[in-house]
């Protein structure tokens, strides 16, 4: 499954106009509930969970508490060939990782809690030339096939496929579970395995930023918000809410 650990603070680096990630970096919730949807398939059909992140290798321990909540494995694909990555090169070094792990089934969170693109997954699979369920909120795995609830803007509908798959999920679809202490002490001595773009055979590739067809072209911070408007209610603060809307073309 894949995951992206994201800095602990959010700020846009001046000069590149890219996220800074110089410092920590942490799972979202996001992630966190896309985790136990694996441990979940793996508890009840067996196999193993595998971590995998494309990301600068400091932040590697970013994945710990994925380990913690039992997955199997980590791996890590990270080099300094892989920074400015846009989806497209982002989603071809991650399939490369993929048919080297040789997956069953390939599990995102939603969106990540930096870009909120939500595309990496429908990416993916074209990549690799699998079936995608997206926006999943109740999986099963059965018979070397996946079923999913699937919540729309327009409803519930229920999708089936064969494996190998990709699945989206929905937001936060599951609690985590909760490590114990000894899972994560169990999760500090365990090795997160790190691959390059060398190992997975895109050496001479263009990766990176020289690889991306996106670009950012300029960067700001958001303008500050101005004063709020604080209405009284003496009976008719309705109307001065429904007049704010109008005013503004909401409603």
């Amino acid at each position: 499954m894949c995951v992206k650990p994201v800095p602990m603070a959010l700020a846009l680096d001046a000069d590149s106009g890219r996220l800074d990630r110089s410092g920590g970096s942490l799972l979202t919730g996001v992630d966190e509930s896309a985790v136990e949807s694996a441990l979940r398939v793996r508890d009840e059909c067996g196999g193993e969970v595998v971590v995998l992140a494309m990301v600068p290798e400091a932040a590697a321990e970013a994945l710990r508490p994925a380990l913690a909540m039992g997955a199997d494995r980590a791996v890590v694909v990270t080099g300094a060939a892989l920074e400015g990555a846009d989806l497209l090169v982002t989603s071809e070094v991650l399939a490369a990782a993929v048919r080297r792990l040789e997956a069953d089934l390939v599990i995102l969170g939603a969106s990540s809690g930096d870009g909120a693109g939500a595309l990496l997954w429908s990416a993916l699979g074209e990549r690799l030339g699998l079936p995608v369920l997206s926006r999943a909120v109740e999986v099963t795995v059965a018979g070397g096939r996946l079923s999913a609830t699937r919540q729309t803007e327009t409803g519930v509908h229920a999708a089936e496929t064969s494996l190998p798959a990709v699945l989206a999920l929905s937001g936060e679809v599951c609690l985590p579970r909760y490590p114990t202490f000894r899972d994560v002490i169990a999760a500090k001595k365990k090795t997160v395995e790190v691959l390059t773009p060398e190992s997975l055979g895109l050496a001479g590739a263009d990766l990176g930023t020289s690889g991306s067809r996106t670009r950012v072209l300029a960067a700001a911070p958001a303008p500050a918000r101005g004063p709020a408007e604080l209405v009284e209610d003496d009976g008719h603060a309705h109307e001065r809410v429904v007049d704010f809307l109008v005013e503004r073309r909401l409603v």
